[in-house]
């Protein structure tokens, strides 16, 4: 059981979000006392521990940079939510699918945080990776081409540091990102 705390000011999407997690009363539990995550629609200046900020993917590095755990769209569904607060809990940053890392910006984050990173994306793949799918049948259940999803599964292996999609699997597991 996850315990959550939402320090949303925006009241719809406060109604929105608490509606959602309230969905899932066996995963997660709403707790403002001593929440594991906290879900926030913006950073606040004293914030500390695992946050998650839903805000437009055209700030979401900032955010991140700037202490924040993740960073997914005001419209993330709770299939998005659930697995980022897994994700992160096990010392993954979240990013939502729009955001691409820079060539070279005044605001590249460090290379540490860029190889921690698992995209919302990459945890949809690395979910199919774990029920056995291959780079073709990837590539179709998420309307992707194959060498997209090849380079998702490559990708992945390089930031779980796994030799392969199997051992992939097996490091995820390890960290606790998918259950099998």
């Amino acid at each position: 059981m996850r315990r959550i705390a939402l320090q949303i000011d925006d009241p719809d999407l406060l109604d929105h979000v608490s509606t959602m997690l309230a969905g899932e009363p066996d995963r997660i539990a709403l707790d403002p006392r001593e929440p594991d995550v906290v879900i926030a629609d913006h950073l606040h200046a004293c914030a500390e521990g695992v946050i998650i900020v839903l805000e437009e993917p055209s700030n979401a590095l900032e955010i991140l940079e700037a202490g924040a755990s993740g960073v997914l769209p005001r419209n993330a569904t709770v299939s998005d939510l659930l697995l980022a607060i897994d994700a992160v809990l096990h010392g993954f940053a979240i990013l939502p699918r729009a955001v691409q890392w820079p060539d070279s910006t005044p605001h590249q984050p460090s290379p540490s945080l860029r190889n921690h990173v698992l995209t919302a994306r990459e945890l949809e793949v690395l979910r199919l990776l774990a029920e056995g799918a291959s780079n073709k049948l990837i590539a179709r259940t998420l309307g992707i081409s194959f060498h997209t999803a090849k380079f998702h599964v490559a990708s992945i292996a390089a930031k779980l540091d796994a030799t392969g999609r199997t051992d992939a699997v097996a490091q995820a597991v390890r960290l606790g990102l998918i259950m099998l």
